[in-house]
């Protein structure tokens, strides 16, 4: 935070010169504390990883006419309770600085209204979603990306975007790209989308493939993405299919390996309002990738998005506060900040998650859940499956709009994959949000 304050004064310096239709300034400064008892899930070692991470997330948009929007946002990440910026568990972040250092989150033009207010162009540094984050989610890094998106008649819309990814995400030195054509339609209550999104990474890297560990000199990803999400009365689903293919070159002798795939994810909610008793909800979670059946060595069958939701700030964030699980990866214990960590042992492949919660929110200040989740794994050479269970018990307090403290405890009970000596994981937290 400290490292930011010379920038923030810099730059509002700047804003002070400059003339605009309309400004936003502001901050989002957040705290957390972790408290991780186990970690390494060995019921003879009795370790803990504990640590305080912070943020702040400087931003200022600007209209500088009604059809020019330009946004900068700055981000500065840190960590305190482990040695320093040079602890090995630090090693490989996801960021480019995870030391206080500030760092260009987002930086871009948007034009809304051209073609008579039909196209919506953005051009720079942006954050990008599809959905919930099942294949494609900056995750508060930002893409480096053109993207167009047409609207059409009959509540209709056409999103693409291309993206540069080689030197924003990836140390390596070859093209890596992401494209994607999304196409949207509303009926009533009802939404679709329809997309095809394509992966090029020719930067390399290590790719697991049954029970062995290769070097990948190329592998290209594609999938093709059906979403159909709505709202019935005090109600909602989320529907979500995707089907991946694609190659992949491994070795110095660039052996080909075709790729193919599933990912599924269905949620349901409901809500009812009470005048006496408050806001009381119930969820339901069904999600899962294939795996990969080591017996097909040149057949790789493991659902692996690449940009898949995974982490916020330097937490990983998934089905669980703690586990985190995604369809194909989960918290890793041995590289807890690191991206492209796995978590689950070789030969074990693909993540199912079912999952069960409820939640309530009172004077609407307070809000409380209780979260359960099972996971199973969809492939293993030694036909143990299992991964685990997890329950997940939170507390918010909303002081305000703009401060908020959040108390979470996580219990996480270790399957056979993990062996017979594997035993619970305990991990608290707390966290608060600021906004100015």
């Amino acid at each position: 935070m400290k490292k930011l304050i010379p920038f923030l004064v810099v730059l509002s310096s700047a804003l002070l010169r400059a003339d605009f239709n309309s400004l936003n300034l502001g901050v989002d400064y957040r705290l957390r504390g972790i408290s991780i008892g186990n970690n390494d899930m060995q019921k003879t070692t009795k370790d803990s990883l504990d640590y305080y991470s912070n943020s702040a997330r400087a931003y200022m948009t600007a209209w500088l006419n009604e059809d020019v929007e330009a946004s900068f946002r700055a981000q500065s990440i840190g960590i305190w309770g482990l040695e320093g910026a040079n602890d090995p568990l630090l090693a490989h972040t996801r960021y480019p600085h995870a030391d206080g250092t500030p760092w260009v989150e987002e930086a871009y033009v948007h034009l809304p209204n051209l073609f008579d207010k039909h196209l919506n162009f953005i051009i720079g540094r942006q954050p990008i979603l599809i959905g919930d984050g099942m294949l494609v989610a900056s995750d508060e890094l930002g893409f480096d990306a053109l993207r167009a998106q047409l609207r059409g008649p009959w509540h209709t819309e056409l999103d693409v975007f291309t993206a540069k990814i080689a030197e924003a995400l990836s140390s390596g030195k070859g093209d890596s790209d992401l494209k994607a054509a999304i196409f949207r339609a509303q009926q009533e209550d009802r939404h679709w989308e329809l997309g095809f999104i394509q992966e090029n990474n020719g930067s390399g890297g290590d790719y697991r493939l049954g029970i062995s560990t290769h070097t990948a000199t190329r592998v290209d990803r594609r999938f093709y993405d059906g979403r159909l999400f709505g709202d019935l009365k005090d109600a909602y689903y989320k529907m979500e299919v995707a089907m991946q293919s694609g190659q992949a070159s491994l070795g110095p002798d660039g052996s080909k390996v075709k790729l193919k795939g599933l990912g599924e994810r269905l949620e349901l909610g409901a809500q009812k309002d009470t005048e006496k008793w408050g806001l009381f909800g119930v969820k339901a979670l069904f999600a899962q990738g294939t795996g990969d059946d080591n017996g097909t060595a040149n057949v790789d069958a493991a659902f692996r998005p690449t940009f898949a939701h995974r982490w916020d700030g330097l937490q990983r964030s998934g089905f669980g506060s703690h586990f985190a699980a995604t369809l194909s990866d989960v918290y890793d214990p041995n590289a807890p900040f690191a991206a492209g960590s796995n978590g689950i042992p070789l030969g074990v492949s693909g993540v199912r998650t079912e999952g069960l919660g409820i939640f309530s929110t009172q004077k609407v200040f307070w809000t409380g859940s209780l979260d359960y989740y099972a996971y199973t794994a969809m492939e293993s050479v030694t036909g143990l499956k299992n991964l685990g269970d997890e329950i997940d018990a939170k507390v918010t307090y909303r002081y305000t709009g703009f401060v908020t403290f959040n108390v979470g405890v996580s219990l996480f009970f270790p399957g056979n994959v993990y062996g017979n000596d594997a035993s619970r994981v305990t991990c608290t937290s707390f966290e608060t949000h600021v906004h100015f």
